[in-house]
């Protein structure tokens, strides 16, 4: 028995089916985009608080600070002998800002990756016209440390809103 033929026009869509797990999201019309380190560069300059991530003796460590961006070093201040000190120190470590619209499910993040390490003079000229990092934690953070971004990616999803 021979099936009739419809119009040509007509086809089918396919239905997302489980073995592939982003058919709904591509359907829906979001967009996945990599940043280059450009734009990720200025995202981390546009911003004042961020997040060091980095490895402690009992496990990963995530902490919010407040910094600048002078050339391409993220520069934030600290308390002389706490653990910034005694775990992120001359380590590599990760730092991550983000924005996010959940109305219309869109946002960015940006990720710079490097050793940190105790901020210099040349960071100290750097900002000397800027701004200073002004941290919103209490204490005694006169410790000045910078991050390199040795590496840094970043990506931006637009939703579709709702």
């Amino acid at each position: 028995m021979t099936r009739p033929e419809g119009p040509a026009s007509e086809s089918a869509t396919p239905q997302p089916t489980i073995s592939d797990p982003f058919s709904f999201e591509a359907e829906l019309g979001t967009a996945l985009i990599e940043l280059d380190r450009e734009e990720c560069l200025e995202l981390l300059t546009a911003k004042s608080v961020g997040r060091i991530a980095y490895a402690a003796d009992y496990g990963a460590r995530i902490l919010p600070v407040n910094y600048v961006l002078a050339d391409d070093s993220i520069i934030f201040r600290t308390v002389p002998d706490g653990q910034i000190f005694h775990h992120a120190l001359d380590s590599m470590c990760a730092f991550e800002i983000d924005d996010t619209d959940e109305f219309f499910e869109s946002g960015w993040s940006v990720v710079a990756i490097g050793r940190l390490e105790l901020a210099t003079g040349d960071d100290f000229d750097h900002m000397r016209y800027g701004k200073f990092p002004q941290p919103w934690a209490t204490g005694n953070r006169y410790m000045f440390v910078r991050l390199p971004c040795t590496q840094v990616s970043g990506r931006r999803v637009i939703g579709h809103g709702r």
